[in-house]
């Protein structure tokens, strides 16, 4: 198979399915930092199977991702608990863990201003996930894969009016801390 025919279809479909597969892994995950490591070892073993095996077979390329994902989540946190007495998952349906979310991207104006916005953004981010994991988990949900408040206090099963608190607490927090 040529390599940039495979690497195109690999581009495609992560582009296609990125947030979804970020969506599914955090809400499952303790921690932002643990579903990072997690979604790069998914298109890693989606790359590996593509270019060993081609992907003329995969009819639904977003459901076959899902189920890597599902898998990746199962074995990391099957290790984590054998070494850990935390728990991680948590419930949810078969459609909420598919929805698939458009991808929209902003343009900066220049590499500089886009530089400078993605440090300060990767600045606060890491400043609110190391304090309560909870909190990051809000964030990443809402500012990352564009989950409404509701959405995101069903998938973590606490109320509707906590991750108001946490989100608008910690946001008048970081504008301060930061002098925004």
């Amino acid at each position: 198979m040529a390599s940039d025919t495979l690497e195109a279809y690999f581009n495609k479909v992560y582009g296609d399915t990125f947030r979804a597969v970020s969506r599914f892994v955090v809400s499952k995950c303790g921690s932002v930092q643990e579903s990072e490591d997690i979604v790069q070892n998914i298109y890693t073993r989606f790359y590996q199977r593509i270019a060993k095996k081609g992907y003329d077979d995969i009819e639904n390329a977003e459901a076959f991702v899902i189920n890597i994902a599902k898998f990746e989540c199962k074995n990391f946190f099957g290790n984590a608990k054998k070494h850990s007495n935390a728990t991680y998952f948590a419930d949810y349906t078969e459609e909420q863990m598919v929805e698939i979310e458009a991808q929209m991207s902003k343009e900066q104006p220049n590499l500089e201003d886009a530089m400078c916005n993605d440090l300060l953004a990767r600045q606060i981010f890491n400043d609110i996930a190391k304090d309560d994991p909870l909190i990051g988990r809000i964030f990443y949900l809402h500012f990352v894969c564009d989950m409404k408040l509701d959405e995101i206090a069903d998938t973590l099963d606490i109320s509707l009016s906590s991750v108001k608190n946490k989100l608008y607490r910690t946001i008048e927090r970081q504008k301060k801390k930061f002098d925004l």
